[in-house]
């Protein structure tokens, strides 16, 4: 059986990058960045790509700032 994964014992795990915490003014305008891109339409997941940021983050900043989010789910009778 072939596959193109080495085997466990060759896979090395490196350091996890951290992110630097996003504070103050840089918090804030990067807050008002999302707000503006998410007014056209785009999803959380398209805003933390780009803008390189996790989706957790992404999301609590647009929390932050009183976006509504939108819901997967179906209202009844529509």
């Amino acid at each position: 059986m072939s596959t193109d994964l080495p085997p466990d014992e060759d896979r090395q795990a490196g350091p996890r990058k951290r992110r630097p915490r996003r504070r103050g003014k840089e918090r804030d305008d990067l807050r008002a960045l999302l707000v503006a891109d998410r007014k056209t339409g785009a999803s959380i997941r398209a805003l933390a790509d780009w803008h390189n940021l996790s989706y957790g983050l992404t999301r609590t900043l647009l929390l932050e700032a009183g976006v509504d989010l939108r819901t997967h789910r179906k209202v009844a009778g529509q």
